[in-house]
C-alpha cells in the first residue's frame, strides 16, 4: 500500500516550474517527501527526467549515502511495481532500469564533493594544477600554525612602527599569541564570504568615518533598532507599573512619577537618530516616587512597582552607559583612531592568505575552503562591475534540469552563489528546490547565514500555485508523541521570535502531531518531566561544577533505573509495546567537553551500560591523553607535566607519595634528572630510550603498536570499565596516525604538534564508534543528535552557563559588522572600547542566543515518546522570586529583557513554566506568585515539575555504596579452597596457551608492488649491518631557507625522465637521416618538449632538469630506432599497468603457507619485434661504467616479473629484457661482464 502523503506534502512533490521553498519542521518526513518528489520527476509522463540531470546537495557525506540509497530502493521498488503492471509500462520499466545505471555516477553529494567535481573537470580554465590532494583538517592547522607563526617573526624583524603599534593595540603584553589568534579568525571568517579581500576592505572602511555620515551609517541605524526594542519594553514595564498604582488598594502617590517616566519614555522614543537620541539620553532626570504613606495601599503591589520601576531604570541607564555615553562627534573620532589597526591587521590577514596559499601549492594541497572558492573562480566572473556566470557555470545550468538543495538553513554566502550560478535563474528559469527549517539551523559557529533561508521565507509567496517563488510548510510532526509536540510548542511561543532566534513561532511555525500510536496502559508516563536539582552544597565543594554535574548523572541514572525493564515505548518494528529497554535512552547535552565523561562514570557506577558517541570527546578520554602525553615524553623527555602524566599512569603506576618523594629528594634538579637517580625507574628509562630510538625511523603508528605491545597499556585499557570503548578509541590514534603520514608532514615531533592543533582549535575526532547497537544508554551532543529520533530523551546540562566567549574577547569579529576594536593609547596605557565594538558585543550575545535557542529546539524536538529535562540550580527561592515578578505580564511572548540576558536554558524554561499550573505545587511551596488569570496558566501541557534535595541523592549514593562494601566483604571472606573449579581452571589454561594455527601468515600483505619484490629479493643478500630500507635523511646544519639552491632528489628527476619517455612521439625520430644530424635532431626535440609543456604534460621547470645530451644520446642509440620504427607500426606500448597473482612463497621463502599475492606495476615500455616482446626499463640511477652488471642485477627481480605479466598479458614471448641507463648512455642486458651496449 502506498504512502498517503498529506495535502502540503504533496503540493511540495508536485510543484514543478518555480523556485521553491519548504519550510520542514521537525518530524515532518522532509526526506521521504524530498526522494518521493525525485523519484516523481524521473517517472513523469510528459517529461521523466534522468537522475544524472538532477544536482542533490545534503549537508554531510552519510546524509548524501542515506538519500542515493533511499532513491535506489525507491526506484528499484516502482520497477517491482511496473513488472506486475505488465506490458503497458514498457517505456517507463527501460526508463526506470536506466536510472539505476545512472545511480553510481548522479550527483548526490555534499557542497564540497560537487565542488571538487567542479575543479577535477575544469581545472584548467584557473590554471590549476589537478594533482592537488585535499588535506585533513588537522594538517590544514598545522600548517596554518607554521606560516602564521614565520609571518609574525617577519614582521617583528621588519619592526615597522604600524606593525609595532598594531600589535601593542590587539596582543598587548608579553604574549602575542593573541595577535595571532585574531589574525586567523579574521582570515576564517573572510573566507565565508565569496570575495574575501573585497570584505577585508569594507572592514577598513568602517573606521573611515565622519560625524556627518553617522546617523546613516548601517550598524548605526541596527543599533537604533535594537535600543527602540528595549525602550518599548521599558514603556510597556511603565505602564504595568502605572495599572498596578492606579489598581484598588495599589500605591496611587507613585502615579505621577510613573507618569512622568512614561514622558520621558515615549521622549527617547521619539528620537530616531543617533544624535538626537544620544542628546535626549543625555538629559534623562528620574522623578523620585512619592514618599506618601496611606494605610489602604497594598505592600506588595508597592514593591511590585517598585521592582518594575527599578527594573526598567537599570534598562534605561544601561542603554545610555553602554550605547549613548558620548555624541556621535566622539565616537567617530575613536574610530577613526583606530583604523590604522584595522587597515594593518587586514593587511596581515591578506599576507598571511597569499602566503598560506604558496604554501599549499608548494605541499600539492588545498583545504575545503578552497574547494569552494576554485569552484567559484570556476563558474563566477565579473563583467562591467557584475557578477556573471562563466561558461562552464552555463554548461552546467544547461544541463542540470533541478537544483535540489537539503538543510538550506545551514549554507553561506559562498555555497549560495555557486549553486546560484549553476541555476536557471540568468536565463529566466526557476529550477531551485531548497528545503530545510530556520528553527533547526544551529552552526553558526561554521559562518553558516540562516538569513539566507528567512530573507525566502518572508519574501516567498504561500498558497499561489502559479508564483515563480513559492514556500510551501510543512508542519505536522510525524515523529512524536502529542504530549512532547504540546510541551514544545508551548515553550517556544514564549521565547522564540524573529529578534531571537529568527523567525517568529506562530501558528506556521508550531508543530502538529501526525504520528499514530495505540493506546497505551499508562498515558502520565508520557508526560514531559522538569527536574530541578538542588546543587546549593555542592558549592562549598573545592570542584562544584564537577559535583554538580555528578549530582546531576546521579539523578539521571535512578530515572533511568525506574524506566527501563518497567515503563513501555511502541516498537514500530514489532507494532506493539515492549518494556523500554537501555536502547530507547539518548541523553543530549550542549557540549560533551567535560560532561560526557562524568555521565558515562556515574552511570557504569549504577550498573547501567552507557556509550558515549561524542564528536569532541576523544581527547579527554583517559587513554587518549596517558598515550598523548608518552608520545610527548618520547619526543622531549624533559617536559614535567606530561612525564608526571606517564609516570602516574599504569605504564608505571608510581603513587602521588611516590612522584612527591622524588621531587623532595632532590629539589635542585630539573624533574628528568631526579626522576632518573630513582634505581626503580631504571626499567621505565631504558624502554623510554628505546621509544626514542625507534622513534627516529619508524612510522608513527608502528611505533604506537609497539607501544601497545611493550608497555601492555591496550590491554590493560580494554580491561577498564567501558574497555571496548577505550580499546577502539586506541585503535583510532593509530588510524589518524596513519592519516597523519599521509600528508606532508613527517616525525613525532610534528604529529604531537599535529595533535595539540586538533585539540586547541577543537578539531576533534569524536570517540571511535564502538558498541552504537550494544543495549546501552547513548550520550551525544544535541549537534550530533540532528536528524536523528529516540524514544526517551534526557536534555541535560539546563542549569550550564551558555558561552559567550567569542563576545568577550579583546578583538570581536562578526560576518556582518566587521572588526570590533578598543581604541588604545600605548604611551598613556589607556584602552577603551569604540562604540562599534560595544554593539557588536551585545549584537553577538543576542546572536549566540538566538543559537542557544534553535539547539534547545532541536533537542527537545528529538524525543518520540518521552522527554526528561534535568539540571541543577543554585538560590532556587531568589531565582523564582524574580523570575515570577517578570511573567506577570499579559502576551505570550516573554519580555525581551528577560529572553536577552538569559545565561542558562533555565532562564527560558522556568519562567515559561511559571506561568502555567504544573509549576503551581513548588510555587506554592516558594510562596512565588502566579496569575491564574493569564491564558497560558490552563493549558494542559502535560508536564511535571520535580524539585529533587541533594540529600534524597547523595542518600541513595550512600546506600549502594553501603552494598558494594558488604558484597567485596563477603567476597574476601571466602577461602580459595572452597570457590576453586578445576573445571574452570582447566578452560582458563587452555585458553590463554591457545595458539593460532597460521601463525605469521597475518603479516603476509595482500598486494605488493614490483619496487618492494626488489627489496624482497635483495633482503637474503644483505650483510650484517647493511640496511633493506633508506636511512632517514640526515637534518641539514644550514637551514634550507638559508641555502644557495636546494637540490632535485634523484626520484624527482628520475620521475620526469620517465613523463617525458611516456608521451615523447618517436615517430617524429624514425627516418634514419633525421637521426644522423645532430642540429636536426635537437630542432625535433625542442619542438617536441615545447609541445609537452603547452599540453600540460610537462612544467617549465620540469623541462630545464632534462639534460639534452642525455636525452640525444638515447634518440641516437639503436634502442631508440627500434622503438621508433615500432612506433610507426603501432607496436610501441608505454606505461602499461598490470596486475598479477603469484604463490607468496614465490616472493619470500618464509611465506610458503600463505596464499597468493597480488603483484602490481607499471612497465615503462616494450615493442613488438618480431613476433617477440623486448621489454626496456629506464633508469637514471647514477653508476660507474664498472659497477653496470650490478646495476642490472638490482633490478633483475622487476624485469623477471615484467617478463610474467607480459608474456600472460600479450601471449607472447619475451626475448630480451633491457635497462636503458641514463647515466651510462647503453642498455644492459644482464650478461655477465656487465657491458652495456
Amino acid at each position: 500500500m502506498g504512502v498517503k502523503w498529506t495535502e502540503d506534502q504533496r503540493q511540495v512533490i508536485d510543484a514543478r516550474g518555480c523556485d521553491l521553498l519548504v519550510s520542514a519542521a521537525a518530524g515532518s518526513g522532509k526526506t521521504a517527501v524530498l526522494v518521493e518528489r525525485i523519484l516523481s520527476m524521473l517517472t513523469d509522463k510528459e517529461h521523466p527526467r534522468d537522475i544524472d540531470r538532477l544536482l542533490i546537495v545534503t549537508f554531510t557525506n552519510a546524509a548524501a549515502g542515506e538519500m542515493k540509497d533511499r532513491i535506489r530502493v525507491a526506484i528499484e521498488q516502482k520497477i517491482e511495481d511496473c513488472r506486475a503492471d505488465g506490458g503497458e509500462e514498457e517505456r517507463l520499466l527501460e526508463h526506470l532500469q536506466r536510472q539505476v545505471s545512472l545511480l553510481s555516477n548522479a550527483q548526490i553529494t555534499t557542497i564540497h564533493s560537487f565542488c571538487q567535481y567542479v575543479i577535477r573537470n575544469h581545472f584548467h580554465t584557473i590554471d590549476l594544477d589537478p594533482g592537488l590532494h585535499v588535506a585533513d583538517e588537522g594538517e590544514q592547522k598545522l600548517l596554518q600554525s607554521d606560516v602564521m607563526d614565520k609571518l609574525v617573526e617577519e614582521a617583528y624583524a621588519e619592526n615597522t612602527e604600524e606593525f609595532r603599534y598594531m600589535a601593542e593595540c590587539l596582543a598587548p603584553g608579553r604574549d602575542d599569541a593573541a595577535l595571532a589568534e585574531t589574525a586567523l579568525s579574521l582570515y576564517h571568517f573572510s573566507r565565508s564570504f565569496p570575495f574575501p579581500e573585497e570584505w577585508l576592505q569594507e572592514c577598513r572602511d568602517a573606521y573611515d568615518l565622519s560625524a556627518e555620515e553617522f546617523d546613516e551609517t548601517a550598524w548605526v541605524r541596527q543599533l537604533q533598532q535594537l535600543s527602540t526594542q528595549i525602550l518599548e519594553e521599558v514603556r510597556a514595564q511603565i505602564e504595568e507599573a502605572l495599572a498596578i498604582a492606579e489598581s484598588p488598594d495599589g500605591p496611587y502617590p507613585y502615579c505621577d512619577a510613573l507618569e512622568a517616566d512614561l514622558q520621558l519614555a515615549d521622549a527617547l522614543l521619539a528620537e530616531k537618530t543617533y544624535t538626537g537620541r544620544c542628546a535626549a539620553m543625555q538629559q534623562i532626570s528620574w522623578t523620585r516616587l512619592s514618599a506618601k504613606k496611606d494605610a489602604s495601599v497594598s505592600e506588595e503591589k508597592k514593591q511590585q512597582v517598585k521592582n518594575l520601576r527599578e527594573s526598567y531604570k537599570k534598562a534605561v541607564e544601561d542603554l545610555r552607559t553602554e550605547f549613548y555615553s558620548s555624541p556621535a562627534e566622539t565616537a567617530a573620532a575613536a574610530m577613526r583612531d583606530c583604523a590604522p589597526v584595522v587597515a594593518g591587521i587586514t593587511e596581515f590577514v591578506s599576507r598571511f592568505a597569499a602566503r598560506y596559499a604558496a604554501e599549499k601549492v608548494k605541499k600539492n594541497m588545498m583545504d575545503f575552503d578552497d574547494l569552494e572558492h576554485f569552484a567559484l573562480q570556476i563558474l563566477v566572473t565579473r563583467r562591467d562591475g557584475k557578477l556573471c556566470p562563466t561558461p562552464v557555470a552555463e554548461e552546467f545550468a544547461a544541463h542540470y534540469e533541478e537544483i535540489l538543495i537539503d538543510e538550506y538553513q545551514d549554507s553561506n554566502l559562498v555555497q549560495e552563489l555557486i549553486l546560484t550560478s549553476i541555476s536557471k535563474k540568468h536565463s529566466g528559469g526557476h529550477n531551485l528546490f531548497m528545503v530545510g527549517d530556520v528553527k533547526q539551523s544551529i552552526y553558526r559557529f561554521r559562518l553558516a547565514r540562516p538569513e539566507l533561508f528567512t530573507e525566502k521565507y518572508d519574501s516567498y509567496r504561500t498558497g499561489e500555485p502559479q508564483a515563480a517563488q513559492r514556500r510551501i510548510d510543512l508542519h505536522r510532526n510525524f515523529r512524536s508523541r502529542s504530549q512532547v509536540l504540546t510541551f514544545v510548542n508551548f515553550l517556544f511561543e514564549q521565547i522564540m521570535e524573529k529578534h531571537l532566534g529568527n523567525v517568529e513561532y506562530d501558528d506556521a511555525a508550531a508543530l502538529y502531531p501526525g504520528a499514530e500510536f495505540a493506546p497505551g496502559d499508562d498515558d502520565a508516563f508520557r508526560d514531559t518531566e522538569v527536574l530541578l536539582i538542588d546543587a546549593e552544597a555542592e558549592e562549598e565543594k573545592e570542584k562544584p561544577e564537577e559535583s554538580a554535574r555528578e549530582l546531576e548523572a546521579y539523578a539521571v541514572a535512578q530515572r533511568i533505573a525506574g524506566i527501563v525493564g518497567k515503563e513501555l515505548v511502541w516498537d514500530n518494528a514489532l507494532g506493539a509495546y515492549r518494556r523500554a529497554e537501555y536502547r530507547d535512552i539518548v541523553i543530549l547535552l550542549r557540549t560533551i567537553q567535560g560532561w560526557a565523561e562524568p555521565f558515562a562514570k556515574v552511570l557504569t557506577e549504577q550498573d547501567i551500560p552507557a556509550h558515549t558517541g561524542s564528536r569532541t570527546g576523544y581527547f579527554s578520554t583517559t587513554e587518549v591523553q596517558t598515550v598523548l602525553s608518552l608520545l610527548r615524553v618520547i619526543d622531549n623527555p624533559r617536559q614535567d607535566i606530561p612525564l608526571t602524566a606517564v609516570l602516574h599512569s599504569p605504564i608505571v603506576w608510581l603513587s602521588a607519595g611516590e612522584l612527591a618523594a622524588i621531587r623532595s629528594a632532590h629539589p635542585q634538579m630539573p624533574f628528568y634528572e631526579a626522576c632518573m637517580q630513582e634505581p626503580s625507574l631504571a626499567d621505565f628509562f631504558a624502554m623510554l630510550a628505546e621509544f626514542r630510538r625507534m622513534a627516529a625511523y619508524t612510522p608513527i603508528h608502528e611505533l604506537l603498536w609497539y607501544i601497545f605491545e611493550r608497555t601492555g597499556y591496550a590491554a590493560y585499557a580494554a580491561a577498564m570499565p567501558g574497555g571496548s570503548q577505550r580499546k577502539a578509541n586506541l585503535d583510532m590514534l593509530v588510524e589518524k596516525a596513519i592519516a597523519y603520514e599521509q600528508g606532508s608532514y613527517r616525525g613525532l615531533y610534528n604529529f604531537v604538534r599535529y595533535i595539540e592543533n586538533l585539540h586547541k582549535y577543537d578539531v576533534d575526532f569524536g570517540e571511535a564508534a564502538s558498541g552504537e547497537q550494544e543495549n546501552a544508554v547513548r550520550i551525544l551532543s544535541i549537534h550530533k543528535s540532528k536528524g536523528l529520533e529516540f524514544p526517551i530523551v534526557f536534555v541535560c546540562g539546563m542549569g550550564k552557563q551558555m558561552n559567550q566567549s567569542d563576545a568577550r574577547k579583546s578583538v570581536v569579529l562578526h560576518a556582518d559588522l566587521g572588526i570590533g576594536c578598543d581604541r588604545t593609547d600605548p604611551k598613556l596605557r589607556i584602552r577603551s572600547a569604540t562604540l562599534l565594538k560595544r554593539f557588536m558585543k551585545r549584537y553577538t550575545v543576542q546572536e549566540n542566543l538566538g543559537e542557544e535557542l534553535r539547539v534547545l529546539y532541536v533537542a527537545l524536538t528529538r524525543a518520540k515518546e518521552k522527554l526528561i529535562l534535568t539540571g541543577t540550580v543554585t538560590k532556587l527561592a531568589d531565582k523564582l522570586q524574580k523570575w515570577g515578578q517578570v511573567c506577570r505580564r499579559e502576551g505570550t511572548v516573554l519580555p525581551f529583557t528577560l529572553r536577552a540576558h538569559a545565561s542558562t536554558y533555565w532562564d527560558w524554561l522556568i519562567p515559561s513554566l511559571l506561568r502555567n499550573r504544573c509549576f503551581a505545587p513548588l510555587a506554592e511551596e516558594y510562596g512565588v506568585y502566579q496569575d491564574h488569570s493569564h491564558p497560558l496558566f490552563s493549558r494542559e501541557i502535560f508536564c511535571r515539575v520535580t524539585y529533587l534535595p541533594v540529600r534524597e541523592l547523595t542518600g541513595a549514593e550512600k546506600q549502594r555504596q553501603k552494598k558494594l562494601y558488604m558484597t567485596r566483604e563477603k567476597l574476601l571472606s571466602l577461602s580459595p579452597e572452597a570457590v576453586f573449579d578445576a573445571k574452570a581452571a582447566q578452560q582458563l589454561a587452555e585458553n590463554l596457551s591457545f595458539c593460532y594455527a597460521y601463525g605469521g601468515e597475518e603479516k603476509i600483505p595482500a598486494k605488493v608492488s614490483v619496487s618492494e619484490l626488489k627489496k624482497y629479493a635483495q633482503f637474503d643478500e644483505l650483510e650484517d649491518g647493511e640496511l633493506l630500507f633508506e636511512e632517514p635523511a640526515p637534518v641539514p646544519l644550514i637551514p634550507e631557507f638559508l641555502q644557495e639552491k636546494s637540490e632535485v632528489s634523484g626520484a624527482a628527476r628520475g620521475t620526469i625522465y620517465h613523463k617525458l619517455m611516456e608521451c615523447l612521439d618517436f615517430t617524429l625520430f624514425a627516418d634514419t637521416s633525421v637521426q644522423k644530424d645532430t642540429a636536426e635532431m635537437r630542432r625535433f626535440l625542442e619542438a617536441e618538449t615545447g609541445r609537452l609543456q603547452r599540453a600540460g604534460h610537462l612544467k617549465a621547470e620540469e623541462a630545464e632538469l632534462i639534460s639534452e645530451k642525455k636525452l640525444l644520446a638515447f634518440l641516437k642509440h639503436p634502442l631508440a630506432q627500434r622503438m621508433a620504427q615500432a612506433a610507426v607500426r603501432g607496436q610501441l606500448f608505454r606505461e602499461q599497468q598490470f596486475v598479477l597473482s603469484v604463490p607468496a612463497g614465490d616472493i619470500r621463502r618464509e611465506w610458503q603457507a600463505g596464499g597468493p599475492v597480488l603483484i602490481q606495476g607499471i612497465i615503462d615500455a616494450y615493442f613488438i619485434e618480431d613476433g617477440q616482446i623486448v621489454l626496456v626499463d629506464y633508469k637514471t640511477d647514477f653508476v660507474k661504467f664498472e659497477e653496470a652488471s650490478s646495476l642490472y642485477r638490482k633490478y633483475a627481480v622487476q624485469l623477471d616479473y615484467y617478463e610474467i605479466a607480459l608474456t600472460r598479458l600479450a601471449h607472447l614471448p619475451v626475448s630480451e629484457k633491457l635497462i636503458y641507463s641514463f647515466c651510462l648512455d647503453c642498455t644492459l642486458d644482464g650478461r655477465s661482464d656487465g657491458a652495456g651496449r
